[in-house]
């Protein structure tokens, strides 16, 4: 009784092709598409844009007069008894600031909503890479699921196998035992990849907002693939999504610090209005100017604190800078190092595994083998689909990642 060829080959042909066939496709475009859409923490960030809009607004609201009604010399004694000597007083109270500091306080204001708007990008990217994992994860999880279960099933066939060869005196009882463990531990490894599976779907529907995912329906269409070059990445780290945002809150603080030495000069307090005199039935007319003299107080402390957070915005700035490159030279490397595994995995060690294990059955048939070579060069064979599954899972995450930090491509 021979392993049967047919269900070996159907297993060998499955390793590196990782198709997932299904009827309902979402594409990684699509899914973030969902997520800039859908997912709460961005939405979160939005709204906190429109709450500094709303302050940009109220910055440029200017005319805002007091109207003010004052009665005096009423209900006293002698010839101020009742109304007859009052006087009445109706005028309009308008603030007016001094020294252009409320169009520096407008101008402090639009550059802290134009920040803002630079984190939605930031947060986008940031979205754009936890997505692109949380994608790539579900993805080969369920690659991963097909690969154990074919496994599986094959280990099932050699069990059956070596069982009817037993009753012909053709296996030994130890072949049977470590094919039955073989087998047990490839149901376990089914097992594990079948909720892997969930587990990457339930994070991905958290991040894209929405409902649990059906197990079955994505797709490495969509996905970035392009080659990446560290003297293009050095170019454009500059225009990375995360430093534009430091590089626009260096110019809020800039305008925060010019605006608070603005606040020094007072705000002008115009009072114009007209009284009546009802003992002689005359009128005339009210002015009143006040301001308070910057004597003691001439914001030297916030001044001080604009200053302190302007340097302190510079290097952080700075410190993201050189922390981002490193991270991104170390992301480049390994690009480089599991592009090369992929390479020589899917090139050389993937069909030499294959073409082992094609002896080893084809002489474990013939009797030139025992069950410990061919169970060897079979435990060979998933290993190295696993270190091809493996570096595939690590690769297009860091790819993106590479991508999304240094190629600004958002336009949402």
């Amino acid at each position: 009784m021979q392993i049967k060829n047919g269900c070996l080959m159907i297993f060998l042909l499955s390793f590196g092709v990782g198709v997932i066939y299904a009827q309902k496709i979402m594409t990684f475009p699509q899914a973030l598409e969902a997520a800039y859409k859908n997912n709460p923490d961005l939405q979160a960030q939005i709204q906190k844009a429109n709450e500094v809009k709303g302050m940009f607004i109220q910055s440029k609201q200017f005319w805002n007069p007091s109207l003010m009604l004052e009665g005096e010399n009423i209900g006293g004694s002698g010839a101020y008894k009742g109304l007859e000597s009052a006087e009445t007083t109706l005028s309009i109270m308008q603030p007016i600031p001094l020294g252009d500091k409320l169009h520096y306080k407008q101008k402090a204001a639009d550059a802290e909503y134009r920040a803002m708007l630079a984190s939605i990008k930031t947060k986008q990217s940031k979205l754009y890479i936890s997505v692109g994992k949380a994608y790539l994860d579900a993805l080969y999880a369920e690659k991963w699921h097909q690969v154990a279960k074919k496994l599986t099933n094959l280990n099932k066939g050699i069990v059956s196998d070596i069982k009817k060869r037993k009753i012909s005196g053709a296996s030994a009882d130890l072949d049977l035992k470590l094919s039955q463990i073989a087998l047990g531990e490839a149901e376990i490894e089914q097992s594990k990849a079948r909720r892997q599976i969930k587990k990457a779907y339930a994070f991905l529907s958290r991040l894209l907002g929405t409902e649990i995912l059906d197990s079955t329906n994505l797709s490495d269409n969509g996905l970035p693939h392009q080659k990446i070059l560290w003297s293009v990445i050095k170019k454009r780290i500059d225009d990375s999504p995360i430093l534009a945002e430091k590089q626009l809150q260096l110019k809020a603080s800039r305008a925060a610090i010019i605006a608070t030495k603005k606040d020094v000069w007072p705000t002008l307090a115009l009072q114009v209005g007209a009284r009546h005199f009802s003992d002689d039935n005359k009128n005339a007319l009210v002015v009143s100017v006040s301001a308070p003299l910057p004597v003691f107080d001439k914001n030297q402390g916030k001044i001080y604190s604009a200053n302190a957070n302007h340097t302190r915005i510079m290097k952080n700035l700075l410190s993201k800078k050189l922390e981002l490159e490193q991270q991104l030279f170390s992301d480049f490397l390994d690009v480089e190092q599991y592009s090369e595994e992929l390479h020589k995995i899917k090139n050389v060690l993937l069909p030499t595994a294959k073409k082992a294990v094609e002896i080893a059955t084809s002489g474990y048939n013939k009797g030139l083998y025992s069950y410990v070579e061919l169970s060897t060069s079979m435990h060979r064979l998933f290993e190295e689909e696993r270190h091809y599954q493996d570096s595939h899972a690590k690769l297009d995450p860091i790819r993106s990642t590479v991508i999304m930090t240094s190629y600004p491509v958002i336009t949402r």
